[in-house]
């Protein structure tokens, strides 16, 4: 978003936490960084500093991108003349409880409140929102780049070990109870041996129940093994290697894993809940089942691996809901409209 900004000639300046992994990114592409140290939600001193960075700046708009600077940002402008236009972006489906305060930070605290999914429009919208604030832009992936992914298929399966009569599969995903890894490995516990075919599953990603789900995978039968890389700088090459992909959710908002592995063409089972209902098309574009059912989820993924047929038309109308609606480029021209008419420029 940044870069497409640049591209059409605005200038964006940051304000980041100290140790914000984006800082070297933002600084390669030559953007202005302000440190301001946010320790909180309620931190009366990063308040000060967004506000003195705020009238120091004067710019046309203030995106306040998650959720601390989006309460830090809306305390600093409270009484400010003249300040500039807020919004916020929410990517989360979790409930939010109603709440004068809350009614206030998502509404007349802003101009618009862009969210990711239809999910998380309606959570915004059930706290009494109004519905002209609230924004619907899908996050996107490089549709183009990604659909390139499986040119390095053989590569990638020689560095993994896997050999012609293993099935590979793939979730990358933050190893969290929200995340619904646990379901899987309980149904991936279910599924019968076929053949001499093995079923090798990687779950990228780490987080708090690495160490349970790592427990729960030994104890799976001999013809199904479970993988943990750990955090994974490219997961190209793991979707590359993979016939499949699964993401069991219990919430998500949309969900940028499932859509860069529909983007690479890869058959996709996940649960139907939040933004991954606008993604996935049922038995179109993939395969949904409840959300913490495991019976449902095995007999999905079964279905895949045994349904090369099924794997190649789910995978291959995956790839082209993916480059249709949720490309990068759409997200940033649509994105850049929104910041055109909050800042009153001309569109």
């Amino acid at each position: 978003m940044l870069r497409h900004l640049a591209g059409e000639g605005h200038e964006s300046v940051l304000a980041l936490n100290p140790e914000a992994k984006f800082k070297p990114h933002a600084l390669d592409l030559g953007l202005a960084v302000h440190e301001v140290r946010m320790r909180n939600d309620v931190d009366l001193g990063a308040t000060a500093r967004l506000r003195r960075l705020f009238r120091e700046v004067a710019p046309d708009l203030i995106h306040l991108a998650c959720s601390r600077s989006h309460k830090l940002g809306a305390h600093a402008s409270i009484g400010m003349s003249g300040c500039a236009p807020k919004g916020t972006t929410r990517r989360m489906d979790y409930s939010l409880p109603r709440s004068r305060y809350r009614r206030w930070l998502y509404g007349r605290a802003m101009a618009a409140v862009i969210v990711v999914s239809r999910g998380v429009r309606d959570a915004v919208l059930r706290i009494g929102v109004e519905p002209e604030r609230v924004c619907l832009i899908f996050d996107g992936v490089d549709a183009d780049g990604l659909a390139l992914v499986s040119e390095g298929r053989v590569a990638a399966r020689a560095e993994l070990g896997l050999d012609d009569a293993t099935l590979c599969g793939v979730t990358t995903a933050s190893l969290h109870e929200r995340k619904g890894i646990d379901v899987l490995i309980q149904a991936l516990g279910t599924l019968e041996a076929v053949g001499d075919t093995r079923l090798v599953w990687i779950c990228a990603g780490e987080g708090p129940e690495r160490a349970a789900l790592q427990r729960a995978a030994q104890a799976l039968p001999a013809h199904v093994e479970v993988r943990f890389p750990g955090q994974v700088p490219d997961v190209r090459p793991l979707l590359a290697a993979a016939d499949l992909f699964a993401l069991p959710s219990r919430k998500e908002g949309l969900g940028v894993a499932l859509l860069e592995a529909m983007a690479v063409g890869l058959p996709v089972v996940a649960s139907g809940v939040g933004g991954i209902m606008d993604a996935v098309e049922p038995d179109v574009s993939g395969l949904l089942v409840r959300p913490a059912d495991a019976g449902a989820l095995a007999t999905a993924i079964d279905r895949l691996r045994q349904d090369a047929q099924l794997r190649q038309r789910l995978g291959g109308a995956a790839s082209m809901r993916v480059q249709q609606r949720f490309s990068v480029h759409d997200m940033c021209i649509q994105t850049e409209q929104l910041y055109r008419r909050l800042s009153g420029a001309t569109i």
